[in-house]
């Protein structure tokens, strides 16, 4: 796949903000979290060696600290008892073990901050890649500390918040116009979007179409096809294909070591 003539005149004249690559990148949801506990250093840490893009879940503490984990809840990815997140302290939250609930080998996996993760990701990026940042429950200071934290580890060319409020989207606008929103948009809303004119990254939920793509393209945004989820629906290998012709910037799936063994063999029927 070849970047659209669109795509690169939007490039060369700067209304991109954002790394690009020639090829889609997989950004893998929670990380690579059918082979490792979701959300953890061990999933992200794989999926940069893997050149992977990834989606992630920030959520604060009762002292105010970001911190990485999907669910309000502890019970399901740590062995502590049914609290919020936002009742236990960032201290408390570093003794819980947040991987033998996957498997016995990640028994050491912590809960990890967002600065935590933001170090991982500045020593451990090989190239261009997708961190996708799905706000989930953060408060005002914690807004500033998002941004100081994207400032501070320079993430704001190759990562975006999303499924956060407009009203929180708007107020992260207006602390850094760096920060990049990324909103769902189903097929019948990308006219609409697109016209109002905030939304940087588009997260295509249905199957995208180069025209769709090109369209996007040349009006400066990020595309990417928002695919995440389980089951044998979301592992449709003409979906994926689909996508990858129509000239996608990345996928959001919960597959992507299968979407990437995918790609490489639409490359070659390509050459």
């Amino acid at each position: 796949m070849k970047p659209t003539i669109a795509f690169v005149i939007a490039i060369t004249c700067g209304a991109l903000n954002y790394l690009s690559a020639a090829e889609p990148i997989a950004i893998a949801h929670r990380g690579l979290l059918r082979h490792a506990p979701e959300n953890t250093h061990a999933a992200f840490a794989a999926c940069l060696e893997l050149r992977m893009g990834f989606e992630l879940d920030i959520r604060t503490t009762s002292d105010g600290h970001l911190v990485v984990i999907h669910d309000d809840n502890l019970v399901r990815t740590t062995n502590g008892p049914s609290k919020s997140i936002r009742n236990i302290t960032l201290a408390e939250a570093k003794e819980l073990d947040a991987g033998s609930w996957f498997d016995a080998a990640y028994a050491n996996e912590r809960i990890p901050t967002f600065e935590e993760t933001c170090e991982l990701i500045k020593n451990r990026k090989y190239g261009p890649t997708v961190i996708a940042l799905n706000i989930k429950d953060i408060n005002l200071d914690g807004e500033r500390k998002l941004i100081e934290l994207l400032d501070k580890y320079g993430m704001f060319e190759y990562s975006f918040a999303f499924d956060q409020s407009e009203e929180v989207s708007r107020r992260l606008k207006a602390l850094d116009q760096r920060l990049r929103i990324g909103q769902n948009v189903n097929r019948g809303s990308i006219k609409q979007v697109l016209e109002k004119n905030f939304i940087d990254v588009f997260l295509l939920s249905d199957t995208p179409t180069k025209a769709e793509v090109e369209t996007l393209h040349a009006s400066g945004k990020q595309v990417l096809f928002n695919y995440a989820g389980s089951g044998p629906q979301r592992r449709n290998t003409q979906a994926w294909r689909q996508a990858y012709d129509a000239g996608i910037d990345g996928m959001l799936t919960d597959y992507p070591t299968m979407a990437l063994e995918v790609w490489r063999e639409v490359r070659k029927s390509d050459d």
